[in-house]
């Protein structure tokens, strides 16, 4: 099973083919009792759960199956799933072929295959992007007050800075607005929630007052994730080569 990834060289550097690594790991979360995330195919539906048990002998590890039917459901449907937790500090990221109802330990469970890859991703790693004003990154809040069309400043994959101008709707600080749509260039339109955590005036050079805010996406989808990761890398990449 391969991740879903694509070849960029930047992401294989963090990700862990190592067979006992990935078991040392998946251990470390069984131990812990790490909270994990699964993400059913659909994008939308997903569980949280803890990994129950390993047996490397037959190559499968066992989720605690929760009791919401109706997740379960979705997982099962589901031909992959992605698993997602933080161990250490560190993000842990991994696909699934798909999951089966078993019995370990006398309880229902989730069972799936051990992954062959998993991604580990440090939070110094999660390094914060200036954007691009010539080819900007645009945001769209929903508001009681209307649609808040906004201009992200920076990005990482935790969150984003944006700056607006005065007059109209404005963001406040402390609140979740749901059904965001962060557009990056050349990548569909991605759906997200986005919890703002400060918000500020700031006086330009020329005299203008424009008004910034610093967001924080909330049970960020892997794909978006994915996404804004290879949005990053790929801009990096580029500003890389045109300095020789």
């Amino acid at each position: 099973m391969d991740l879903d990834y694509g070849t960029d060289e930047d992401l294989s550097r963090y990700t862990v083919h190592d067979a006992v690594e990935i078991e040392r790991i998946l251990r470390k979360m069984l131990t812990d009792q790490t909270i994990v995330t699964i993400h059913a195919e659909n994008g939308k539906d997903f569980l949280l759960t803890t990994l129950v048990g390993i047996n490397p002998g037959t190559g499968f590890i066992y989720f605690d199956s929760g009791s919401d039917d109706r997740l379960n459901a979705a997982l099962l449907a589901s031909a992959k799933s992605t698993v997602t937790a933080t161990l250490n500090q560190v993000r842990v990221q991994f696909t699934t072929e798909g999951f089966e109802r078993a019995k370990y330990n006398g309880e229902i469970v989730l069972k799936a295959k051990v992954p062959a890859a998993l991604l580990r991703l440090q939070r110094r790693e999660y390094y914060r992007l200036a954007t691009s004003l010539t080819d900007p990154v645009k945001c769209w809040f929903n508001l009681p007050g209307g649609t808040l069309k906004v201009v992200v400043t920076d990005i990482s994959v935790g969150g984003i800075g944006v700056l607006y101008p005065p007059g109209g709707v404005q963001l406040e600080a402390g609140v979740t607005y749901e059904g965001c749509r962060l557009a990056l260039p050349g990548v569909p339109e991605l759906i997200m929630s986005l919890k703002v955590c400060s918000t500020y005036k700031e006086t330009m050079k020329n005299g203008l007052i424009t008004l910034r805010a610093g967001c924080q996406f909330v049970k960020l989808p892997p794909p978006a994730e994915t996404a804004i990761q290879r949005y990053i890398l790929k801009v990096e990449r580029e500003r890389k080569a045109r300095a020789g």
